[in-house]
């Protein structure tokens, strides 16, 4: 239990990873708001986004994360999770839960695509799409090659670096805050949830990408580690990058992103949902049976 000065110091915590994260989303807005031509034919102007992608995560995500547990925590570097061995088990389930969600979050991510605000938020509605746009725009840049070369790197840049920052800032700092303050696990877990899909600033996909979010952190929850989520969250990024790649090469339709989307495929839709809530089951009972020989 914590006392009232320990209650206070979380609130601190949350009030300041708020501000970190409000920051950042008015230094985007701002940015998106100028208009700069940026040549992505030039090699030389890609290495530097890529640059400048490795270098924002470190300083937006690892780095606060990192100084954070040092410097604001008892546990220090332990408290990210990062020095607990996960199960073998956990580490496989949630990859192969991940990916057996495909259906189930394209479905999600096809009503989301098609919500629309009211006629009065019309402009927040344009702002969102535009938005999006960038977002899409940057990626595409990324993921336009055929060289293997190209996959290596992106499997890096945008699958496990993304993976290790998101995980550290959102699931093993973010997520442990929002506990300590609301005293309710799963309260953390949804709210960091929702951090972690609004931080993406892609508003057309927050619903599925909130989802993602709950299952990475119902992960860190019950493993106590960090890494089954990384490699989760690298598994997923991975296998959009592995796909878009194959589907440059011409050795798969670019479809694939449409597959669970259309209205004929329910059925595999609810196989996706029936299959990844029997790996959370699975997943939940291993980690409870490894506390459980812990404790005895």
């Amino acid at each position: 239990m914590q006392n009232a000065g320990q209650e206070r110091h979380s609130w601190i915590k949350l009030i300041t990873i708020f501000i970190w994260l409000f920051l950042y989303g008015l230094a985007t807005v701002l940015g998106g708001n100028t208009d700069t031509n940026i040549n992505i034919d030039n090699p030389n102007t890609v290495v530097l986004l890529y640059f400048g992608q490795v270098i924002g995560v470190f300083i937006l995500f690892i780095i606060p994360a990192l100084l954070f547990a040092l410097f604001w925590t008892k546990k220090r570097l332990h408290y990210l999770g990062i020095g607990t061995k996960p199960t073998f088990t956990t580490l496989i389930l949630g990859s192969i839960g991940i990916l057996l969600a495909l259906p189930m979050i394209n479905w999600i991510a096809q009503l989301n695509a098609n919500m629309h605000l009211p006629e009065a938020l019309s402009g927040v509605e344009q702002w969102m799409k535009n938005s999006e746009a960038k977002a899409a725009e940057l990626t595409e840049v990324f993921t336009k090659g055929t060289s293997v070369s190209g996959l290596i790197l992106n499997l890096f840049v945008v699958a496990f670096m993304a993976a290790v920052s998101e995980e550290l800032f959102f699931r093993g700092m973010t997520q442990k805050v929002l506990i300590e303050c609301f005293k309710n696990k799963h309260i953390g877990v949804w709210i960091g949830a929702m951090l972690f899909s609004a931080f993406h600033m892609q508003f057309f996909g927050f619903f599925p990408r909130m989802l993602m979010g709950a299952y990475l952190g119902y992960l860190y929850l019950w493993s106590g580690s960090l890494w089954p989520g990384i490699i989760t969250h690298f598994v997923n990024n991975g296998m959009a990058v592995f796909l878009v790649w194959l589907s440059n090469r011409g050795v798969i339709s670019s479809d694939i992103d449409k597959v669970g989307a259309d209205s004929n495929q329910m059925m595999l839709v609810f196989i996706s949902i029936i299959t990844v809530s029997v790996s959370l089951i699975l997943i939940y009972r291993t980690e409870k049976k490894k506390t459980d020989l812990i404790i005895t």
